[in-house]
Parts: structure tokens; sequence; C-alpha cells
């Protein structure tokens, strides 16, 4: 069985972000579990000072390749925007340290999965890290498709 970080919704589908929990399998309700990671809730301060509202990186592989967008719209959501327009949504799950970096871990909740080639259950998780970070590189890992570790996809640019 594959190990997934879940989010919980709480009154509706994008009322998110209440706690994460590792599950096996699909996301689920399940309390008291430990996270691979951990991660704690962002802090005003942290989304004030460390979080970036905005940066973007070059992807080389398919579908899409080319300069993605990435936009915080609030204090729990980000956009990923494709070159053609095309977005999809990710929800905070809150702050961890990955490689030696701190920074925010989101989950892919909503995007065409037919045209994104994934599904939105939160087993595609992005690593954003801290504006002023050492490395500052897009990282993911996709649950559903047996990623444990994480993977780079370069150097963010442009981050503000």
């Amino acid at each position: 069985m594959k190990t997934l970080i879940a989010v919980v919704a709480a009154a509706s589908l994008f009322g998110f972000l209440t706690y994460p929990a590792v599950v096996h399998g699909r996301p689920s309700t399940e309390e008291g579990r430990s996270a691979p990671e951990r991660i704690l809730p962002l802090t005003k301060e942290q989304l004030i000072s460390k979080v970036p509202q905005f940066y973007s990186f070059e992807y080389r592989a398919k579908p899409q390749p080319g300069k993605r967008y990435w936009l915080r719209v609030d204090d729990s959501t980000w956009i990923e925007r494709y070159p053609d327009g095309l977005e999809s949504t990710f929800k905070v799950l809150g702050h961890t340290t990955i490689n030696d970096v701190e920074g925010t871990l989101v989950v892919k909740v909503a995007g065409s999965p037919q045209n994104t080639r994934t599904v939105n259950d939160g087993g595609l998780q992005a690593f954003i890290p801290d504006k002023g970070s050492a490395t500052m590189h897009h990282l993911y890992r996709n649950i559903d498709r047996g990623d444990t570790e994480w993977n780079d996809l370069g150097p963010m640019l442009n981050v503000e």
C-alpha cells in the first residue's frame, strides 16, 4: 500500500486544513498518526515574511513544457498556471523542512486530471521553500505514482 499525507476536509470540499494525517491508500479522516515530515501550521509571521506570493520555474517535461507560474491567492491556497492558461489549485498542509530547507507543503485538490495527468486527491505534493532559503528549488512528489522521495523541478525564478 502507498502512504499518503491526507488533508481532512471540513464542512465543504475546499474547507481544508484541519490537520495532516498519514494513511494508507486514499485520504482519510483518521487522527493520531504522524506525518513523514513534521508539519506545523503556518504562522501569520511566516505568511508575511517567509512564504512567497509568487514565483515561476521552467518545466521541461509533458504536459505543457514551459514556464509554470505559482501564485498564492490567500493564506491556504496556491494556483499553478500552465503555459496555455490551464490552472491547478493546491491547498496548504503547513510548514515543514525538506533537505534542511524550511518551506510550505501543498497538495493538489483541483484541476483537470486529464490535462494535468494528476488526480486531485492530495497525492501530488509540492514543496515551496521560504524566501531567502539557500536553495530555492520547486520540489514535488506524487505519492499516487509511488514517489516517496522529493524530485527537483528546478530553480524558482522571480520569487516575490
